[in-house]
């Protein structure tokens, strides 16, 4: 009679043991992926600036078109609204056969 009722103390100890780490939820790093781009950085592009140029102003092209090396993309997305909420979240940059900058399109 004694071992059924520590068999039965034991148990529900464990239970009530599992139910409160039921309640703990794991911490969730921020994820981001992208270059962080800015309106203010934005202003500063002019048609004419080479390729280098365009790379010190907005960071590294993590979007390279390898069958188009003229085609630029910078996408930033974030898991949190609330991180750069001013990122610019995708561009397009377009260059001549030269290097130079002809055009960039904001597309959202």
């Amino acid at each position: 009679m004694k071992t059924q009722i520590l068999k039965s103390a034991a148990l529900l100890l464990t239970l009530g043991l599992l139910q409160a780490c039921g309640g703990i939820t794991p911490y969730k790093a921020p994820m981001m992926q992208g270059t962080v781009i800015t309106e203010e950085m934005l202003a500063d592009l002019q048609p004419g600036l080479h390729q280098s140029q365009v790379r010190q102003l907005l960071g590294p092209n993590y979007g390279a078109n390898p069958f188009n090396p003229q085609h630029w993309e910078f996408i930033y997305t974030s898991a949190r609204t609330d991180l750069h909420q001013d990122a610019v979240k995708h561009i397009l940059v377009k260059f001549d056969q030269d290097g130079y900058l002809t055009e960039w399109l904001r597309l959202k």
